[in-house]
């Protein structure tokens, strides 16, 4: 008997869970996310693929600096984050946006590109965009 209401009690909870999905696309009110925290990453190359190390690098969208960094993300891999979880508030709900990754060594931008990401209501996604880049 006991078993039975456990197993009531745990497809009421799915349930409700479910259904408070699919109550409104754009509310993250009753979202459950994952306890993981995704970044969006790029492998930085100079022109002979060789590691390149900059002094810093920067993300904008629509002008404004939403991250920055000055050491690699991924420790002994010269990899650097574009943009992570912490910016979810700067990108709208499941809408693409553009943002511009900017490489700075010496006070000058070295190089720029351009990338599509997009959030959801738990994390930020890379919708296009380069996984290496080459800096001449």
């Amino acid at each position: 008997m006991k078993s039975i209401v456990v197993f009531i009690s745990m497809c009421l909870y799915i349930s409700i869970g479910m259904m408070a999905c699919k109550s409104s696309s754009n509310s993250c009110a009753n979202t459950m996310c994952t306890a993981d925290f995704r970044m969006i990453t790029v492998t930085l190359k100079d022109s002979v693929g060789n590691d390149y190390i900059p002094d810093k690098v920067e993300t904008y969208y629509n002008g404004t600096l939403i991250h920055q960094d000055s050491i690699s993300s991924v420790p002994m891999q010269n990899v650097y984050t574009i943009i992570d979880d912490n910016n979810l508030q700067s990108l709208q709900l499941n809408i693409n946006r553009d943002v511009t990754f900017k490489i700075i060594k010496n006070g000058s931008v070295k190089k720029q590109q351009g990338y599509v990401v997009k959030a959801d209501c738990c994390h930020v996604s890379k919708v296009s965009g380069l996984d290496t880049i080459i800096v001449q």
